[in-house]
Order: C-alpha cells, then structure tokens, then sequence
C-alpha cells in the first residue's frame, strides 16, 4: 500500500465512518436504531426498579421531579436492562422471581460506575433489617408502601450524587480546550480496542492528525485565533466520529482518532475523506486549514498499543515531510517507513 493516498469525489448524506461501505464517508450522520436512551434524556437522572410490581406510584411522583423509570419484573431482564438503560441507581425487591439480590449488589459495587442499590420489600424496616441489607450490599432498605417518601427522597438523593461523579470523571477524561478525550482517556481507549483484536480479532485503526502549519497561524494572529482553529478542528472530529470511535486531543496542534472495529482499507478510506472535509472549511480571518494524518491498523500495522501509536505517528511524519495535507499509510509489520 503506498504511503500517501487521494480519495475525492465522494457523496454527500451518509456518515464519515459508515463502515458498510469503505468509501462512502463523509461528514452527515445516519439515521440510526432509536437508542433505549435518547441524548436528550442522558441530563435526567435514570432509575431501574427490578420488582413483581413496577412501583407506578414511585414513577409517577420521581418522573416530574427529573427521574426516567424502567422497570422489569424478573432477574433475567435485570441483567439486560442494566446494560440497555445505564442507571443511576438501582432499586430492587429480594422477593422479585429469578432475583439474587446478594450478587446483584456484588456486580453493582464492582462495576465502573459502582452504581448503588436500593433494596425494598414488604417486611418492617426494623434497624435488624436494614443492617442485613447494607451487609448484602444496598444502601437502605425501605418498607412499601409505608416508606414510599422516604424511597423518593433517599433515590434523589444518590442519582444526583452520581451524576455529580459522572461530570467529575468526564471532566478529568476531557481536553479544557476542546471536550475532546485527553491522553489519558485516549490510552484506556487504545488499550481496550487492541485487547478485544487479541480476544475476538476485531480488528481496528487508528488516525494521527496533526494541524499544518498552526505556529504560523499563532505567530501571525495570536493564540485566540490558534484556539479556535484546533475547536474547529475537534468539533469537525466530534460531528464525524461514531459513538464506539474514540476522538482525542494529544497536546498542541495533535490529534489522534480511534476507529473501533475499522480494517485498514476503509480506515485509509476515512482518513483522506476526513483531510478533504477539513480542508473545505475555513477559518475567519485565516481560511482553509490543511492536516496531515498518519493511518495504521491492526493487525496489518501493528498488535499492541505501542506498535500501533509508533506505526501511524511514524506514517503521519511521513505525510509532513512528503509536504503536508496529506494521508499517509504504515507499512505492514515487515517493512520500514520510507524517509523516516
């Protein structure tokens, strides 16, 4: 495959990493399968009952307050509705059928988000009681329908403790300037995509990007006007990336784009149809910003983390000492770079 490719001519309409077609990428999303949870629902706080009875009261009084309710009946569904609805907490009845209220509570406390059960039932919440259910793993325990205000208060409470958590931690995974993932998340990402390649051969790709020329644009119109160039840049990749890819800012004027379960071929594909969407955007008071962009995958490139940052970073100052707004390809694991 030669170190540098142009791709032009493509349509408008479909989404830049439509992976069904190598070469139709371009900048507007896709309708897509309606998600269990619509983005304009992700503000409010989302709650999972697992109860025979579904607490209709419950919904009623939390859904005006900001609460999204979902309820299934069984511990089957438990398990499918905690990957499908993503909750802030968890309120659960030991007596619902197919329900280990002891091992949910486990996998709640392990998980990444450690999201918190509430248990309830119809037994006195007596202080013996409650201690069992902390002991189990749960936060409290609430009699019901006795404590049903209470349930409301106590379940307000830890959702707006944990998105206080979640926008700590997205702020902590975030570039300032841009809302870009950091390096830091970047890594986590990287790691992830090559070990489900080592499990599953799945495979994936990986764009360096790099902003022609942007000490140039600083040194003549100051650094307001650098910074706007890279959140032009960094909004172009957030409209253009799908939500298992990974976009990031690396420092400066780098940037890297992580494609989840892309080959090689159609990584190149996107990369150059990116280079062109960039391109055709201009800046105020500069124009047209150019990038270069370094592509490598795995396995063609690389099979660790390492090997494929090294691989597209050496690709991408293949394509800046080749003269810039350019892409360029890594060879196969066998082969040296040429010019590097």
């Amino acid at each position: 495959m030669p170190p540098s490719v142009k791709i032009s001519n493509f349509p408008p309409g479909t989404t830049l990493f439509d992976v069904s077609t190598s070469l139709s990428l371009v900048m507007t999303p896709q309708p897509e399968k309606e998600p269990t949870t619509r983005p304009s629902e992700r503000a409010r706080g989302r709650v999972l009952v697992i109860a025979d009875d579904k607490l209709p009261q419950f919904t009623e009084i939390v859904t005006p307050r900001g609460l999204d309710v979902f309820g299934v009946s069984n511990g089957a569904a438990a398990m499918v509705s905690l990957t499908r609805t993503r909750p802030h907490v968890v309120i659960a009845d030991a007596a619902t059928r197919g329900l280990r209220l002891k091992e949910l509570a486990k996998m709640l406390a392990q998980s990444d988000d450690g999201i918190p059960l509430i248990q309830i039932g119809a037994e006195p919440s007596t202080v013996s009681l409650r201690r069992m259910a902390v002991i189990d793993g749960a936060f409290d325990y609430f009699t019901l329908p006795a404590e049903l205000d209470l349930l409301v208060e106590k379940t307000l409470q830890l959702v707006l403790l944990r998105q206080k958590i979640d926008r700590l931690r997205a702020d902590a995974d975030l570039d300032s300037l841009t809302g870009l993932a950091n390096r830091r998340r970047f890594r986590v990402a990287l790691q992830g995509e090559v070990e489900r390649w080592r499990r599953y051969r799945v495979p994936c790709a990986l764009l360096m990007l790099d902003i022609d020329h942007l000490k140039s644009v600083n040194d003549r119109f100051g650094h307001p006007v650098g910074d706007m160039v890279i959140r032009q840049i960094a909004q172009t990749l957030k409209e253009v990336s799908r939500d298992n890819d990974t976009a990031a800012r690396l420092g400066g004027e780098e940037f890297a784009l992580l494609l989840a379960g892309v080959d090689l071929q159609r990584a190149v594909a996107a990369a150059e149809r990116l280079r062109l969407a960039l391109s055709s955007k201009r800046v105020e008071a500069v124009g047209s910003i150019t990038v270069s962009i370094g592509v490598a995958g795995v396995p063609e490139n690389a099979t660790s983390e390492r090997m494929l940052y090294s691989a597209s970073d050496g690709a991408l100052y293949v394509s800046k000492n080749a003269g810039r707004d350019r892409v360029s390809v890594a060879p196969p694991l066998q082969e040296k770079l040429p010019g590097v």
